[in-house]
């Protein structure tokens, strides 16, 4: 999914936009696809956005107690 800050076809404000899946001659904004009467039918809206979380790698304690030992040796030399 790309968004451009685009000007939107139907409200003319620069926002987020991307091209609407039933009419691909417009850019439509996320505001102005929710209010469009034609969004029940619609298979991909504007609005709806494809949010992937990802989870934060788990370190080792032992790995991590590692690393601080050996950043904790270069101040003392350093």
């Amino acid at each position: 999914m790309t968004i451009y800050w685009e000007q939107c076809s139907i409200c003319g404000l620069h926002r987020p936009t991307r091209t609407c899946t039933m009419d691909e001659e417009l850019m439509v904004c996320p505001n102005c696809c929710f209010a469009c009467p034609r969004r029940d039918i619609c298979p991909n809206p504007v609005w709806k956005f494809d949010l992937s979380i990802r989870k934060p790698k788990k370190i080792r304690r032992s790995e991590a107690q590692k690393v601080l030992m050996d950043l904790l040796s270069k101040l003392e030399t350093g």
